[in-house]
């Protein structure tokens, strides 16, 4: 890197969130520059990681017993945000792999430092239990393929969740549900399969990835229930969704970036059949008034509930039915709004948004993409109904919910 986009401040230990946000603006013009590079090769770069990693966002989540930040929550969006706009492989990736604070949370501390002995250590992996753990003295034997690896391939500790086994059959919990963990461990111990051909993200790598009966030590694996045992101390660390939180700042930095985009071609375009500049066109003007209003409205919600969340669990109080309704429904509100908004801009910029290399296409292509994340999908905003109408037996079917991940 150049020195005018050197990021600063790691060297001398922690670091707090706006440093990171400084260094992350500084960096943008790397990871702007490895963009297309990375979505060629369907993984970041060595610049485009060493970059990511050079600014501190992979221990935003880390908490300050061991020299981490600890950085609250819209600040850590936000700098997701900065980096997203971008470059939106690269932003996904960053937040992906700072969750490795949260995570280790959930482990003794001695076993959390074992796996994370640097700050900056990159965590990558799918939670939903596609794997089998099948309990043995002291641990499990892990068996299992994962899809949604994101970061995969620059990744020091990847995560798999698995289903955990007994004498051959499921476990259950006293509830009756299937027993499931997340098991933690070295990114060499697994097997990385080349799966990534896809509309967007393609820089983030996000391939399949798979173990074949390798042992995990019983103290590498957590329950999402563990989180809620409080292991560690700090806001942060105070409610176990936590980690889904910063996950709308990617969508918001590619929706600016596309907004910016879109400006920067219209200034000079002529309108056809008219040939009068684009910019008075009534059509281009309320097109980009609307994707802007969009955009905006998505955003100030989304600040609104991370700051109601924040102050919630500062108080020491557990976010209510209501908020966490506000923050689920916000989540697919602002994965949808920032792709439906994107698809305004292409319409207006016209033709020009359909080759490639028009930083609107790809950047339509990514939110499309998002969209298809759990995060993204109706199924949440039912959810977000069913919170807000107070229909508990709705929560205790949906895994996420029972955990209290959302």
């Amino acid at each position: 890197m150049s020195r005018t986009t050197d990021p600063t401040g790691l060297d001398g230990g922690s670091v707090d969130g706006a440093t990171i946000l400084a260094n992350a603006r500084a960096v943008a013009p790397v990871l702007r520059e490895e963009a297309d590079a990375n979505e060629r090769g369907r993984r970041l770069t060595p610049r485009a990681v060493d970059a990511l990693r050079s600014t501190g966002v992979f221990r935003m989540p880390m908490p300050r017993a061991w020299g981490g930040p600890e950085v609250d929550i819209r600040t850590q969006t936000r700098i997701v945000e900065e980096l997203s706009a971008a470059d939106g492989a690269a932003g996904w990736c960053a937040m992906i792999g700072s969750d490795g604070g949260y995570y280790s949370s959930a482990l003794d501390d001695a076993v959390g430092r074992k796996l994370y002995p640097d700050l900056d250590t990159i965590t990558a992996g799918w939670i939903v239990p596609a794997g089998r753990l099948h309990r043995v003295d002291g641990g499990y034997r892990l068996t299992g393929r994962w899809q949604f690896g994101s970061g995969c391939t620059h990744a020091d500790v990847i995560i798999g969740g698995a289903i955990v086994f007994e004498d051959g059959a499921p476990a259950h919990t006293d509830d009756g549900r299937p027993e499931t963990r997340v098991a933690l461990l070295r990114a060499e111990q697994f097997e990385i399969l080349d799966t990534w051909y896809t509309t967007g993200l393609a820089g983030s790598g996000s391939h399949d990835y798979r173990i074949d009966d390798v042992f995990v030590p019983a103290e590498q694996t957590f329950r999402f229930r563990d989180l809620r045992e409080r292991r560690r101390e700090g806001v942060l660390y105070a409610w176990p969704g936590m980690f889904f939180a910063n996950l709308p700042g990617v969508p918001l930095g590619i929706a600016r970036a596309a907004l910016e985009a879109a400006e920067d071609l219209l200034a000079d375009k002529i309108a056809v059949p008219e040939m009068r500049p684009a910019r008075e066109d009534p059509r281009v003007r309320t097109g980009i008034a609307q994707a802007h209003a969009m955009v905006g409205a998505a955003r100030s919600h989304l600040y609104d509930v991370l700051g109601e969340l924040w102050s919630a669990l500062e108080q020491g109080t557990e976010p209510s039915l209501r908020l966490r309704a506000a923050l689920v429904g916000g989540y697919m509100h602002t994965i949808r709004t920032c792709r439906d908004a994107a698809g305004v801009l292409s319409d207006v910029v016209g033709s020009a948004s359909i080759y490639r290399g028009c930083p609107i296409e790809r950047r339509l292509r990514d939110l499309t993409t998002i969209s298809q994340h759990l995060m993204g999908q109706p199924k949440i905003m039912e959810m977000a109904g069913a919170m807000w109408l107070g229909v508990e037996r709705a929560l205790t079917r949906n895994p996420l919910a029972a955990e209290g991940l959302i």
